[in-house]
């Protein structure tokens, strides 16, 4: 290396944090070990970046960036491809304005994945490319989203498709007059968002789509995409809240009358206030305080509906099975049961709930029985 430059001294924080970083091909690069304490030249040029090894294994742990002063930044952070303009903070604007903003690229603790093949990787760019620059068929833009939707089940290809425009080109064909082509975008929405474990803020936008769309297909994909979104995120859960989510699935609710997508329904009511999964959040938030007797919130409102609506949809006043599959009555019951074991306050039981209960103790399920002794 040059010793004709200035020396600084490197001070290392040991905080963990994942590295990416797409070289600057237009500069040259001496890359060697570096450890705690030792003296490196500035740079003369753009920042340029140290990685810091851990001894007891081969991933980087810790980084610096040096700048053209021979500035040293210790604080942790995110290497983004040159795709991404990180000098400001940019925000697309299309259905809500405050819809799609930019967030973090990559989530802790994640390491970049080495056994995803050239190919897949060739393949991932292509249908990025398809979709962001160029005019496609129906034919191809389907087959676009299926590649895709394998795809974005490897967490690398997850975080790379939230980057850019790529994940943004996708939300625009949820308003695509082809029910396929919505019905995958929302799939591939959906899988993206689950598995990298970062959220859009495209409540509003999913809950005004689910509340218009006719096709049932579409429809279940959107509700999976906006319980990925929602799922352990506490500022999706309050989005659902301001924007009166609960309420509106309600009303597509008794619109769809279809079993798959009613079972889909309570899974979502049951996760929503599962204190396994939101107790923290439910906490901070306080969604309505059950020892006001006297005070009846939006929240008690719609969580009355959802136990009256699930019950109506088993059986009839007299208690008598209403035409839906096992499965369906299965998720049904737990949303009931999820309701009742925590506000029980809001769901009164209908006058035909106990002859229906006794004629269930027929089945051969014993974790469906589970529920029904419940």
């Amino acid at each position: 290396m040059p010793t004709n430059v200035p020396m600084c001294k490197i001070h290392v924080s040991h905080n963990k944090f994942p590295v990416t970083h797409a070289a600057l091909k237009q500069y040259k690069f001496y890359f060697q070990e570096v450890l705690e304490g030792q003296e490196i030249p500035a740079g003369t040029l753009d920042p340029f970046i140290i990685k810091f090894n851990n001894h007891n294994d081969n991933e980087p742990t810790d980084i610096i960036i040096v700048d053209k002063d021979g500035l040293i930044h210790s604080d942790p952070v995110q290497i983004e491809s040159s795709e991404v303009d990180t000098s400001q903070d940019t925000q697309v604007n299309i259905h809500h304005e405050d819809s799609l903003k930019t967030f973090p690229v990559i989530p802790p603790g994640h390491k970049e994945s080495l056994r995803i093949s050239h190919s897949d990787n060739l393949l991932f760019e292509e249908c990025v490319s398809k979709l962001t620059t160029t005019p496609q068929s129906l034919h191809d833009i389907i087959s676009t989203l299926d590649s895709l939707e394998d795809l974005v089940h490897e967490l690398d290809f997850g975080i790379k498709l939230a980057k850019g425009n790529g994940l943004i080109s996708i939300v625009k064909l949820l308003d695509n007059d082809s029910n396929k082509v919505r019905e995958k975008a929302a799939l591939v929405i959906g899988t993206t968002v689950q598995d990298e474990a970062l959220k859009l803020d495209l409540i509003p936008y999913l809950l005004d789509l689910l509340s218009s769309e006719t096709d049932i297909k579409v429809s279940s994909r959107l509700l999976y995409a906006l319980s990925s979104v929602v799922r352990g995120n506490k500022e999706s859960i309050q989005s659902i809240n301001d924007n009166q989510g609960l309420s509106r699935l309600a009303t597509v609710y008794q619109k769809l009358d279809n079993n798959d997508f009613r079972a889909k329904c309570a899974l979502f009511v049951a996760d929503f206030i599962d204190p396994n999964m939101f107790n923290i959040v439910h906490q901070k938030f306080n969604l309505f305080d059950q020892n006001h007797h006297d005070i009846v919130s939006p929240f008690e409102n719609v969580i009355e509906i959802w136990c009256n609506l699930l019950q109506d949809t088993l059986f009839d006043d007299m208690g008598n099975d209403k035409e839906i599959d096992f499965d369906t009555r299965e998720k049904i019951l737990s949303g009931i049961s999820m309701i009742k074991s925590q506000y029980s306050r809001q769901c009164p039981i209908h006058i035909g709930f106990k002859n229906w209960l006794l004629k269930q103790t027929n089945s051969d399920s014993d974790e469906y029985l589970s529920l029904v002794n419940q």
